[in-house]
């Protein structure tokens, strides 16, 4: 009953992130295969990070968190291009690194509006 409860209230967060939600892109775990595509999976993994970095007042260089989204960008586009076929793999870990970059955009952009009005 409790374990239902759960699958119904992370479905209703999974249908507002915006994905394409192919089946064939998303992972499988133990034969149930996860609402959101590997990518957006691994960009909310990613987001996992960013209270830690609030918490521990971590300061990052805003270019440093470009730089982490690369990869899921580069990755992307080569795979849209079709240059190169890409997979969950390597979806799941780009979008972390990204997940994480961005959340470091966050806190910096955050810190630096904090600081102008404190």
């Amino acid at each position: 009953m409790i374990v239902d409860q759960i699958a119904i209230n992370l479905k209703r967060i999974t249908d507002i992130v915006p994905c394409h939600r192919m089946k064939s892109r998303s992972l499988t775990i133990n034969g149930y295969t996860l609402p959101l595509c590997a990518r957006c999976t691994g960009i909310l993994a990613g987001y996992l990070f960013f209270p830690f970095f609030l918490i521990l007042n971590l300061n990052f260089p805003l270019w440093l968190g470009i730089v982490l989204n690369l990869p899921m960008v580069i990755d992307g586009w080569t795979q849209k291009r079709k240059y190169r076929i890409s997979n969950n793999s390597l979806r799941l870990s780009t979008g972390i690194v990204s997940g994480l970059g961005q959340s470091m955009i966050i806190v910096s952009v955050s810190q630096k509006i904090i600081s102008i009005f404190l």
